[in-house]
């Protein structure tokens, strides 16, 4: 359109002097000579015009040209696909296809060939496609026979599927009742398994319980000035286990104790019980206040409980009033309240920091026992060695 333009600007002022100069020529009066250029570009102007109209009338003849025929293609492909598609049912549905020959042109063959099918009878054909099927059962007993065939074996396939399905919930419902009897017999023998897995661990002359532990602990007040760095080691870790708000431990000290003991306690529990430690109680003997019970059992019994399947005691036993810690000077008395309907009935594993005479282990043991729990064992993360 650009170059078109430019074109018709060229021609205006070639056609203006034109007539200027033909008009110099034959008159010599300067308006009429302006006069002819300007009737000369106007003359241009209107042959172009007409010659714009008849381009865009052949452009717009030619695009139509071109969309009926574009029409026309598309209009003889649906056709085409029409009449593939009627051909394939009739290869398909053969006396289905006759029957629609009869009924439709009164055209009675014995085989309909794909030459037989135009366009114009696919058109007719293809509007019995949902019916076609129905028909050829109805009109060809081979065919009908087939069906009825097809549709016995799905029926005794779907039947051997649904016996092998109420097989195998068979099976499994006599694998849970095995496993259900088997748990209940387990459950019933816990009071004799139990202690037979600690058996092998050690006791103490003033007490019966087995009793398990990591590390040797030495006196700190008798031993500091000559102490080993494997002591130095013990008395750290169960420092910084104890968690003591008084004693300035950092988070870093504490969960890298707290790691330590978890995985020694959770390795020992494993190593003896396997998997009946889902029947395990696990109770830490509570310490002067309510507050360092928290700081140093709190998450040390989540975590092991979660890991290993056992019931967390924790939430179950209370100090309602605290007393002071032995190693500060107190007596270590506190009032320490029990959830008594909680531990009738549980299999019950102590655990405290460190053991020295095994009094407090063998206090709790007595009350556990008298509100029907089981003590199977005691874990301390050491024993004071004299």
């Amino acid at each position: 359109m650009e170059d078109n333009g430019c074109l018709k600007s060229i021609i205006q002022v070639v056609a203006f002097w034109i007539g200027m100069f033909i008009g110099a020529a034959i008159i010599k009066n300067i308006l009429a000579v302006i006069a002819g250029g300007v009737i000369a570009v106007i003359a241009v102007n209107k042959l172009w015009k007409n010659y714009e109209e008849d381009k865009a009338r052949e452009k717009r003849e030619r695009e139509q040209r071109i969309q009926e025929s574009q029409r026309l293609r598309w209009a003889e492909e649906a056709r085409e696909r029409k009449k593939k598609e009627a051909i394939e049912l009739a290869r398909k549905y053969p006396e289905a296809t006759k029957h629609y020959f009869s009924k439709f042109w009164g055209i009675n063959k014995s085989t309909i060939y794909d030459s037989d099918i135009t366009c114009d009878r696919a058109e007719k054909l293809l509007s019995c496609k949902y019916s076609y099927e129905e028909d050829e059962i109805k009109f060809n007993p081979i065919y009908r026979a087939k069906v009825e065939a097809k549709k016995e074996e799905e029926r005794r396939r779907q039947e051997a599927l649904r016996e092998s399905k109420r097989r195998e919930e068979e099976r499994k419902r006599r694998e849970e009742e095995l496993a259900r009897q088997r748990k209940e017999e387990e459950k019933r023998n816990l009071v004799h398994t139990l202690p037979a897995c600690v058996s092998s661990w050690n006791s103490h002359s003033n007490s019966p319980l087995k009793h398990k532990y990591f590390y040797d602990y030495y006196t700190y007040a008798v031993y500091k000035d000559n102490a080993t760095s494997s002591m130095w080691n013990t008395w750290k870790t169960v420092w910084h286990f104890k968690n003591d708000p008084d004693k300035n431990v950092s988070s870093y000290e504490h969960d890298s104790a707290l790691q330590t003991v978890i995985h020694l306690v959770e390795n020992e529990l494993r190593s003896t019980f396997g998997s009946m430690t889902e029947y395990l109680t696990l109770v830490c003997l509570t310490a002067s206040t309510q507050r360092k019970t928290e700081l140093r059992f709190k998450d040390f019994t989540e975590k092991v409980c979660n890991d290993l399947n056992m019931t967390n005691a924790y939430p179950y036993i209370r100090v309602v009033e605290d007393g002071g810690a032995k190693h500060d000077g107190g007596d270590g008395c506190r009032t320490v309240s029990h959830d008594r309907y909680f531990f009738n009935g549980k299999y019950v594993v102590l655990f405290d920091d460190v053991r020295t005479t095994g009094r407090s282990i063998e206090q709790e043991r007595c009350i556990l026992e008298r509100l029907g729990a089981k003590v199977i064992c005691a874990i301390t993360i050491a024993q004071t060695t004299h």
